[in-house]
């Protein structure tokens, strides 16, 4: 039996032949076709970034962004394919862009882009429970406005968006989206801010040095007022370069309404943009831009060079009210308290979380200071 089975000569080879050959072909010839598309993808865009490899690339891509964040993935290919990046985020084809000429274009047509939403989706549950509870609040304000014998006394912001909504200017959701992002970003963004600003005193005695020399000048021994805002230019000129080496929010993002042309390259609708506020922020511009340094803003800084509130019809709507917190904070602080880090912590070493915004890594003992009571005299003298 066994001779039988191996004996090739039994089968008649001329018959098998010709079912295996033409499978054989068409795989070989889908093969090509399917590398010729491949190929074909690549070449229709100019813009650099990682290839598209049998759809590998997108996945990969995707799966940077979901793992180390949005804003620690922007850098990522920013610094490894130039200025102007397209990636694949959850399928969509996506630009990452630095080059402040680029942002140009944007500046002058902001109307055609909008705030993308699949970034928030991981979010969706929370932000649903926030909204809820925001509309009950409302309901509770427009219960007292209807009562109230004094409308003056109840006058706030939610109070005026009230009224907006009443006379038609506003919709229900324009109201409760803008109470909903006082609450999610003001305290969150401004608190870390200040953070990264103490820290960042606390390692520079000249720049403290100087700041102080301001403060008893301008303020003196008495509170700070509203008057003496206009006349803190080195406190000002430190919370802009701040916010410049260390940025709190580094992104932002929008998706384009129709084909537009952006630096040259052609941007099909539909297309997400990343713009990357914190690289931008470091371009050649600034005399020491790697380095923290109030020389940055000896001289008047161009709006395109320095965004970090964003820009156009939907840039930050509290960033006038939050330069007046952060002066007003950083001014009674200092005035009571010296800052300084615990031995060998420095901005540079605390460990960040880069998502949609920048947050220090909580386990860490790194994020540790030590606040030092004023003298009187110190400060007058």
């Amino acid at each position: 039996m066994i001779p039988e089975v191996l004996n090739p000569m039994q089968y008649n080879i001329t018959e098998v032949m010709p079912s295996v050959a033409p499978a054989t072909a068409a795989s070989v010839v889908a093969f090509i076709f399917l590398l010729i598309l491949i190929w074909n993808y690549e070449k229709t865009s100019s813009i650099p970034g990682p290839s598209y490899y049998l759809g590998l690339g997108p996945l990969i891509s995707y799966g940077r962004f979901l793992l180390t964040g949005i804003g620690t993935a922007s850098n990522y290919y920013n610094k490894m394919y130039g200025e102007f990046v397209r990636v694949w985020i959850n399928g969509e084809e996506t630009l990452i862009i630095k080059y402040f000429d680029a942002w140009q274009a944007l500046l002058l047509k902001p109307d055609i882009f909008f705030k993308i939403s699949w970034l928030y989706k991981k979010y969706e549950k929370s932000v649903n429970d926030l909204k809820e509870a925001v509309e009950i609040l409302i309901e509770q304000k427009r219960g007292e406005l209807s009562t109230s014998d004094k409308l003056e006394e109840n006058m706030d912001f939610a109070t005026e968006l009230i009224f907006a909504q009443n006379r038609g200017d506003l919709t229900a959701e324009n109201v409760n989206q803008s109470i909903l992002e006082m609450l999610i970003a003001a305290p969150d963004t401004t608190s870390i801010s200040m953070y990264f600003m103490l820290i960042l005193i606390a390692q520079h005695p000249k720049t403290e040095e100087m700041i102080m020399n301001e403060i008893k000048t301008v303020v003196g021994d008495r509170e700070v007022q509203s008057s003496d805002l206009q006349n803190l230019k080195v406190v000002e000129n430190f919370i802009c370069e701040s916010m410049r080496y260390q940025p709190v929010v580094d992104l932002v993002m929008r998706k384009a309404l129709e084909d537009d042309i952006i630096d040259g390259y052609y941007v099909k609708k539909g297309t997400n943009i990343i713009l990357n506020l914190g690289r931008m922020h470091k371009v050649e511009f600034f005399p020491k831009p790697n380095e923290f340094s109030l020389e940055n803003f000896e001289k008047t800084v161009p709006y395109r060079h320095f965004q970090p509130f964003g820009f156009g019809p939907r840039a930050c709507a509290g960033k006038y009210i939050a330069m007046v917190m952060m002066k007003v904070i950083l001014v009674t602080l200092l005035k009571r308290y010296k800052v300084q880090n615990l031995q060998g912590r420095s901005l540079e070493n605390i460990h960040n979380n880069n998502n949609l915004s920048l947050h220090p890594d909580e386990a860490q003992s790194s994020l540790e200071m030590i606040f030092i009571p004023r003298r009187i005299d110190q400060l007058t003298n």
